[in-house]
């Protein structure tokens, strides 16, 4: 019973959860570009939301923030924070640990100019109206600002990064690594910590 053994020993678990991806994205996994950030909040409240997967790889796990956002300001204030993947088109979840660094500048540019109008003006309507998270009158005044600044910015390719966009990636110093059986429930997980030599691991029960 349960999966093979070998099947969860890799030497870096980084490259596990790129292949991972890479699978899950051929099988058209609905979650392949998101992971839940968790932080915690006042008075020691953890909280979680999905947020876009950008990059993984050697510089950890990509993602963009504005400041003007809860989420920032909890990090900035406690310095902690962790990342939840799951991807069950391929039976994988990770949990992810570690320090976050600043993405390099031209990976910012590179997910700012993916992103969609709408998005882009969302961004510069933290900055303009109200911060992400805060209270609004009503949808309708919501859109009203949405709409003021699409007229100043009428298409994607006019509209410049806000001051207050930042791109992090969370770089990993455990990651908790599981891979499902769900025939029998005997699920195969390890811990992995990153070590100044590479990555060591240690099985866990499931």
């Amino acid at each position: 019973m349960g999966r093979p053994l070998g099947r969860a020993v890799t030497a870096d678990p980084i490259a596990e959860i790129v292949a991972a991806r890479e699978e899950a994205r051929r099988r058209k996994d609905p979650h392949v570009d998101v992971c839940f950030l968790v932080t915690v909040g006042t008075g020691g409240r953890p909280e979680a939301r999905p947020v876009s997967l950008r990059d993984v790889d050697a510089d950890g796990f990509g993602m963009l923030i504005n400041t003007h956002s809860p989420k920032w300001r909890q990090i900035e204030a406690g310095g902690q924070c962790s990342l939840t993947i799951l991807w069950s088109s391929v039976e994988r979840q990770y949990r992810v640990y570690g320090a976050l660094r600043p993405m390099r500048a031209e990976r910012l540019r590179f997910w700012w100019e993916r992103k969609v109008l709408g998005s882009r003006l969302l961004e510069h309507y933290y900055e303009v109206y109200r911060p992400q998270s805060e209270p609004v009158a009503s949808r309708e005044e919501f859109l009203a600002g949405i709409a003021e600044l699409g007229r100043r910015y009428p298409d994607a390719a006019s509209v410049p990064p806000p001051a207050g966009l930042r791109g992090v990636c969370l770089w990993p110093t455990e990651i908790d690594v599981w891979h499902g059986s769900p025939a029998d429930r005997l699920h195969d997980r390890r811990l992995f910590t990153r070590r100044e030599d590479g990555w060591t691991f240690e099985t866990l029960v499931p």
